[in-house]
């Protein structure tokens, strides 16, 4: 899809000029699936990131921020692990993943410092270096720029996901050069990032070939991350191993777009079209909801609200069973921390350019209890977005979050995940 100077492709982490990639199965995983992925760099690129913020984090995590304090400039590679988080393994987990860095490096001929590191996973077991040791050069020799490369890779990462999560876009900056942005994500559960600077599991990874210095890439990465990717939630769960990563290894050439309006836009859309994939992808979900506030009196409130009607367990097991209980959205505004006024609230079920009352001035729409109640729940039995717009009041500031329903398939893939 072209938009004038913005337009969309259905490439993956490689579309971006100066980046190649690859994913295989090296036996992490019981099932023999991909679980091993490389994306790789031919020019050293800026590199900025954001990470979890629970206290109990895992090793990749750790070495990821120590790289950015260090060789924020000479980015040449990422290499990701799925199966194993290498979370809660103390010391002998640490230097686990400094061998897997290391070997990744000398594999690929880059310099000390240049290679950065994730995982995914179970919690508690040490990643078997061995095993990626042994594979490290397949998945070097397999290193690919096309469609097919970047989905490989794309499918490494996942865990109980079940389906790869990808997006890349072209972007003409203000002097005329037009780049790309391509980026790779993972998160079925344990979603609810809460990621910033020096800030299962979500992993996302953004390649660009724009120029654009590291304090400029961090600026942007974790505006539009905050906007996107801290706007999710499938169970309420902050990850051990939350990390979005950025490349910039200015492979299209041109001026430095630090403060390019373009590249914000193309940065923003990819993080967007990889967040509501994870939403929409959680553990056993069969709907993807979408909650817009309006009407708060600042930014903040309005993210409150949002994320509050997102991620309760009781609206999203309503969604699950079709049943507009408009009680439940009310409740998760009113302890969401937002200011407003119960006689001023005004939520509406939207699909297209039809929308359905759910409550008026404060009080259930006319109807819910019997007839349009009905009709309600069918509507929502075959929606497979639902998108409620939510009004406070008559303030300035709007906000989104993505979340989605709550199944009797979470209960079992979680009840099951380690046995």
């Amino acid at each position: 899809m072209s938009l004038g100077d913005f337009s969309v492709s259905d490439h993956g982490i490689t579309f971006a000029k100066g980046y190649r990639a690859s994913g295989l199965s090296c036996g992490i995983k019981r099932s023999l699936r991909p679980d091993l992925a490389l994306v790789v760099s031919s020019l050293p690129a800026s590199a900025a990131g954001l990470f979890t913020t629970n206290r109990v984090r895992a090793a990749p995590v750790d070495l990821c921020e120590e790289r950015l304090r260090e060789h924020p400039s000479e980015a040449r590679g990422f290499v990701v692990v799925s199966g194993v988080a290498n979370a809660l393994t103390g010391p002998d987990g640490l230097e686990d993943s400094r061998e897997v860095i290391a070997l990744t490096e000398r594999g690929l001929g880059v310099p000390e410092g240049s290679v950065y590191h994730a995982a995914t996973g179970v919690i508690g077991p040490r990643i078997p270096v061995e095993k990626i040791a042994s594979h490290l050069n397949g998945a070097v020799a397999s290193l690919g720029a096309d469609r097919a490369a970047s989905t490989r890779a794309a499918t490494a990462i996942l865990t109980t996901d079940t389906r790869t999560k990808e997006a890349a876009v072209s972007v003409r900056l203000a002097d005329g050069t037009r780049v790309r942005i391509s980026g790779m994500a993972k998160g079925s559960g344990m979603i609810a990032p809460s990621v910033g600077p020096p800030h299962a599991t979500t992993l996302a990874f953004l390649t660009l070939d724009a120029r654009v210095t590291p304090v400029g890439l961090q600026r942007l990465l974790a505006r539009e991350a905050d906007r996107t990717f801290n706007m999710i939630s499938v169970d309420g769960d902050t990850s051990t191993n939350d990390t979005v990563l950025a490349f910039a290894n200015g492979a299209s050439g041109g001026a430095l777009a630090d403060d390019d309006p373009a590249l914000a836009r193309g940065v923003g859309y990819v993080l967007e079209h990889l967040a509501r994939s994870v939403a929409r992808d959680g553990e056993g979900a069969t709907k993807l909801l979408t909650v817009n506030v309006h009407g708060a009196d600042d930014l903040e409130e309005a993210r409150q609200a949002a994320k509050a009607v997102a991620r309760s367990l009781l609206v999203k097991t309503a969604l699950f069973g079709a049943d507009p209980n408009v009680g439940r959205i009310a409740c998760a505004l009113g302890y969401s921390g937002a200011n407003f006024d119960t006689g001023d609230l005004e939520v509406q079920l939207v699909d297209g350019h039809r929308s359905w009352p759910l409550i008026v001035r404060g009080t259930p729409a006319p109807g819910l209890d019997n007839g349009q109640g009905h009709r309600l729940h069918g509507v929502l039995q075959r929606l497979d977005e639902v998108v409620l717009d939510v009004r406070l009041g008559q303030g300035p500031a709007r906000a989104t979050a993505w979340g989605c329903d709550l199944s009797y398939g979470y209960v079992q893939i979680n009840a099951q995940y380690r046995t």
